[in-house]
């Protein structure tokens, strides 16, 4: 069995195509992007290129879905409030509502 080579994260996620951040939902959907195209089996490529290249797309892909499974999350109030996505009206209207006595 070929050994395989170990990519750094930054080099997988340049094979998956993704620049900044993304979540693992955004990377599993381009990872099945890739898959569409570059499997062997439906893939309109070179048979030995298509069967490399997916290869090195599974492999950029457990690279990152392992890499984001251990990254280290924050559950305390002031680091969620940081989080650009965070908005504290939203979530004081799902959690209370219009009730009258939080009114």
């Amino acid at each position: 069995m070929k050994n395989r080579t170990t990519m750094t994260i930054p080099e997988a996620a340049e094979m998956l195509g993704i620049t900044g951040r993304a979540s693992l939902n955004e990377i599993h959907a381009r990872f099945r992007e890739l898959v569409k195209e570059w499997h062997p089996d439906v893939s309109q490529h070179d048979s030995e290129l298509s069967h490399i290249t997916f290869i090195r797309i599974k492999e950029a892909y457990d690279i990152l879905v392992e890499y984001g499974l251990n990254y280290e999350l924050s559950f305390q109030a002031a680091d969620i409030r940081k989080s650009k996505d965070y908005d504290f009206q939203e979530f004081w209207m799902s959690r209370f509502g219009d009730d009258p006595i939080w009114g």
